[in-house]
């Protein structure tokens, strides 16, 4: 029997094809153990000598396959980081909830990017934290609102992306879940530290050579997304506190006031 093992390079070892060729490389060379055992044996084996080679197999290729099992993983996970890169990139109300910090990437043609304090590498772990604080019902129902939000405004020849930033509905929506998102920041350090650990260990594949290829998201990094984040909300508190009392509460005020406090310590 001939075997054929996946290579970093080979087309099999990305995504699902790398798992594929792993299995297929073990089960290929266990067979051929069964085959040549069966035939010292003159044929045939037993159920438990089946079962004794099997375990002596595992323990002798476990060493040989390691390099092998590890080229998979990478590759899984390089198309996960991948399709969440996408995903962010797609989704209306990842769109939408990232416009308020956008300048803070690096420069990029079409975009809005212009400071690079922030990566957009960082993306998936930020919509993941999102998600996390405001549940994932309320994540389902800002995306279908979103959605409702840009067939509005899609014309002929795209998305009018400007309008859909400026439709109040999407101001609205934002508000509604960064008042969610204020709340669970009640404990502020402990929140900040679980949010930069969430993103930096969801990073989305850096391109080579890229000036981003080692970005970290820091404590400053984060203090900069978020007041860039709640700036309309801030300016909305600090000059119509009663409109939001009205809408959402004291107790959401006074989670408010704490949180910026806290940010701009």
């Amino acid at each position: 029997m001939t075997i054929t093992h996946p290579s970093p390079s080979s087309p099999s070892s990305s995504g699902a094809k790398a798992c594929e060729a792993v299995a297929n490389t073990m089960i290929g060379h266990f067979v051929t153990r069964l085959e040549v055992e069966a035939h010292r044996a003159g044929g045939t084996l037993t159920v438990a000598a089946i079962r004794a080679l099997a375990e002596r197999f595992m323990a002798d290729e476990a060493a040989r396959f390691a390099p092998v099992l590890r080229r998979s993983w990478d590759a899984c996970t390089k198309m996960r980081e991948a399709r969440q890169w996408e995903s962010a990139r797609h989704n209306p109300f990842d769109r939408i909830l990232i416009k308020p910090f956008a300048h803070l990437f690096p420069p990029r043609q079409g975009d809005d990017g212009v400071s690079g304090v922030l990566s957009r590498r960082m993306l998936p772990g930020f919509h993941m934290a999102v998600d996390k604080m405001i549940g994932p019902a309320l994540f389902e129902q800002c995306q279908r609102k979103s959605q409702a939000i840009l067939d509005r405004h899609r014309a002929d020849d795209g998305t009018d992306w400007a309008q859909v930033h400026a439709d109040r509905e999407t101001l609205a929506l934002c508000f509604d879940v960064l008042v969610v998102v204020a709340h669970s920041f009640a404990n502020f350090d402990r929140r900040r530290d679980w949010f930069v650990t969430l993103v930096n260990s969801h990073l989305g594949p850096a391109e080579a050579g890229a000036i981003d290829a080692h970005w970290q998201l820091t404590e400053h990094g984060f203090a900069e997304m978020m007041r860039a984040l709640f700036a309309d909300l801030k300016a909305l508190l600090a000059g119509d506190a009663a409109a939001l009392r009205k809408r959402y509460g004291e107790h959401t005020v006074e989670a408010l006031e704490g949180f910026f406090r806290r940010l701009d310590a």
